[in-house]
């Protein structure tokens, strides 16, 4: 008989409305109290993860994913511009010397080919999408 609901039952009584003041008042505060302790041993344990670095903000972390994403793409933008007369050397050497012909490559036909494939990459990858969730 010291379970407050087999009291209640026995009693007739059901949980709701009916007034009962006695042992289920005080297991509802144990309950609230062990809830709020758990919570705070979690704030604390976190506190403490962020303070080692294991954890971020996640703003924060969005943002600089963010932020290197877009590095990387202006990084590939603008590669063609800079190999595209290294390259087009490089092929005409290389032609020239199993043809023994001289051959000509336009650096900027070279670039725009460059450019058209680096820029379908980059659209390929956009749809890349990161989850810190």
């Amino acid at each position: 008989m010291t379970d407050p609901d087999q009291q209640r039952r026995s009693t007739g009584r059901s949980g709701g409305d009916s007034g009962f003041v006695g042992p289920a008042d005080s297991s509802s505060y144990l309950k609230a109290r062990t809830a709020l302790t758990v919570y705070q041993a979690q704030e604390k344990q976190l506190a403490i993860q962020k303070r080692k670095g294991t954890l971020v903000d996640r703003a924060r972390a969005e943002a600089l994913v963010f932020r290197l994403a877009r590095q990387e793409r202006d990084t590939w933008v603008t590669w063609p511009s800079r190999v595209a007369a290294l390259m087009a050397a490089e092929v005409v050497a290389v032609v020239e010397k199993q043809s023994a012909k001289p051959v000509t490559i336009e650096a900027a036909i070279l670039q725009r080919v460059l450019e058209t494939h680096v820029r379908a990459q980059l659209e390929a990858l956009a749809d890349l999408r990161v989850s810190l969730g």
